[in-house]
């Protein structure tokens, strides 16, 4: 459960701490926005040990190589795992930087979730973040992405969820009769209902948020991803991305929607690429 300092002799003080452990459920803290490079090893490629974008030490890169010539991207598989936490928005600032700067680039261009919760507005300001990267997000098939973990996965400018994704009404992790604790729940309700239609998902993905009481957790079926658009694209993204693809091949948004039609279905981070190499199996 989340360690929370016990309530200090000022009221007014109690609300801050309130605000600023706000989550949907409780966790260890820790921050865990981790990496993989592709490593040449044996005169083969693989994947390197885990290295984390909070470590000083596994985020430095040379500027030039023995060569002085300039040090190529390194290429990374990024992942959120653990309990979502205000050190994985910083941590993802990190990445931003070294993605801007050009020494690492994500292969797929896909952050993997595999995360339980944590708090909340870690996990908005971690979705406005890779929406502002325009990264994708998905959840493989052995993994889950539950409870506030989900806020953090909206951000994704496109979606895939192989495994589980579970949703369940917020509450505060502790009992101290503060000043206003209605209040603060409402302005909780009306900051979720400003991230969900800021990151351009339907009002009833809040409505079924909270439908769902705080004790349970409701698993979402596919058909429910799909109509939450938890699974694919937003609509006000697909319009950019159908119109950046039209412009590209020269014809009208209705050519270009009908062609669409005809295509067959892609794979996702194929698809994702704005490519359709091979057909949709999984």
């Amino acid at each position: 459960m989340f360690n929370v300092h016990p309530v200090r002799e000022h009221r007014a003080a109690a609300a801050v701490v309130l605000m600023l452990v706000l989550a949907l459920q409780g966790f260890d803290l820790r921050a865990e926005l981790v990496f993989r490079s592709v490593e040449q090893i044996d005169d083969q490629q693989r994947w390197s040990p885990t290295r984390k974008y909070s470590n000083p030490s596994d985020t430095a890169y040379a500027r030039v190589s023995a060569s002085r010539t300039a040090v190529p991207a390194e290429e990374v598989r990024v992942f959120v795992s653990g309990q979502i936490t205000r050190e994985d928005v910083d941590s993802a600032r990190v990445m931003a930087g070294l993605l801007k700067s050009g020494k690492q680039k994500i292969a797929g261009n896909s952050v993997w979730f595999a995360s339980d919760g944590g708090e909340v507005d870690a996990a908005m300001d971690l979705g406005r973040l890779l929406r502002q990267l325009g990264v994708f997000t998905l959840i493989g098939k052995d993994d889950q992405c539950l409870s506030s973990c989900v806020f953090a996965f909206m951000g994704g400018e496109r979606r895939s969820v192989a495994g589980r994704l579970g949703i369940h009404r917020p509450y505060f992790p502790f009992t101290q009769d503060i000043p206003d604790r209605r209040a603060q729940y409402r302005h909780l309700q009306q900051r979720l209902k400003a991230y969900i239609d800021e990151m351009d998902f339907p009002a009833s993905l809040y409505e079924a948020m909270m439908a769902v009481p705080p004790e349970s957790m409701q698993l979402l079926a596919p058909a429910d991803l799909k109509r939450f658009y938890l699974e694919g694209i937003s609509p006000s993204s697909e319009d950019m991305a159908d119109a950046a693809s039209a412009r590209r091949l020269g014809i009208s948004m209705a050519d270009y929607l009908q062609r669409k039609a005809q295509a067959p279905a892609c794979a996702f981070p194929v698809a994702g690429t704005g490519r359709c190499e091979e057909p949709a199996l999984d």
